[in-house]
């Protein structure tokens, strides 16, 4: 591969690419990354330093936008065979955002109480409570069919990283979303809109609400704080969401800690007697013998 040209060189890679990313979004991103790679290059051929002088041009990005530009450009030094395992972008750990029911109340009000387009009411309100219960991705949403709707489940095709699962039904969702797409067409869209639509609507119905930082992705927080906040299995909430590595549900965890509650909540009780040793034994009935 050394004596290739660079252009030769991408355009294998590229074949390498299809094969292995199957979401389009994922694909173009990282075609567009490496195109800008090939052009810094010109001449050159890749090496380490060179990758890194061009991840140096989005150093101003967010750190999650550098951190996914990175492993572009690495899972391709990688396959060139100079791999940059010591080169590292340190991504903030950071929580997401609580979502509280009234939330969601004032969300749908604003849905409700709109002036124009309502006969989309039924739609835009059912896609917010179906995501509020099934913590459904807005690409998701968008790619949800009439077929995978069953009785008291639905079906997640092609998710993110091309998996497939299955997300039961609450009663009360399942019942809603089953008359909504009786009389469609097995391929047929459920919401007939696409993500960035999705987006759109949600940010514009809370503005609306009067609700700061809340966006599409709110209500997959909701489902999973919920779930989390009534006792679910965190294995159980990982494969709900679809996530691949268990850490990236664990963070739903610090925003739901019981026992964080329960350590601050001790502020509330009386301090112990300085000088009073431990008793074990303490608040313990004698045995009767």
């Amino acid at each position: 591969m050394r004596q290739m040209s660079n252009h030769d060189l991408f355009k294998r890679y590229d074949t390498e690419l299809v094969l292995r990313l199957h979401n389009k979004k994922n694909l173009s991103d990282t075609r567009k990354i490496l195109s800008k790679f090939e052009a810094f290059l010109a001449e050159r051929s890749p090496s380490p330093d060179l990758a890194k002088e061009i991840l140096a041009q989005y150093s101003d990005r967010k750190p999650r936008t550098l951190y996914r530009y990175a492993q572009m450009v690495k899972s391709f030094m990688k396959w060139y065979g100079q791999p940059m395992d010591e080169f590292k972008v340190k991504v903030p750990r950071t929580l997401p955002t609580y979502i509280e029911d009234d939330q969601i109340e004032r969300l749908l009000n604003a849905i409700g109480s709109k002036r124009t387009h309502k006969g989309s009411i039924v739609r835009d309100k059912l896609l917010v409570q179906l995501d509020v219960k099934t913590g459904l991705r807005r690409a998701e949403m968008a790619d949800l069919e009439a077929r995978d709707v069953h009785t008291d489940f639905i079906v997640v095709r092609n998710g993110k990283g091309g998996k497939d699962r299955i997300i039961p039904l609450a009663p009360s969702i399942a019942q809603k979303l089953n008359l909504f797409v009786k009389g469609m067409k097995p391929n047929e869209k459920v919401f007939k809109l696409t993500a960035p639509s999705i987006s759109m609507k949600i940010k514009n119905f809370a503005r609306k609400a009067g609700l700061e930082y809340f966006h599409a992705h709110s209500m997959r927080h909701k489902f999973a704080t919920d779930l989390l906040e009534r006792g679910a299995d965190l294995k159980v909430v990982q494969e709900l969401l679809g996530h691949e590595n268990l850490s990236t549900t664990q963070v739903y965890l610090a925003v739901t800690s019981e026992r964080m509650r329960e350590a601050v909540n001790l502020l509330e009780g009386s301090k112990k007697k300085k000088g009073v040793p431990y008793d074990p034994t303490a608040g313990i009935s004698p045995i009767i013998r």
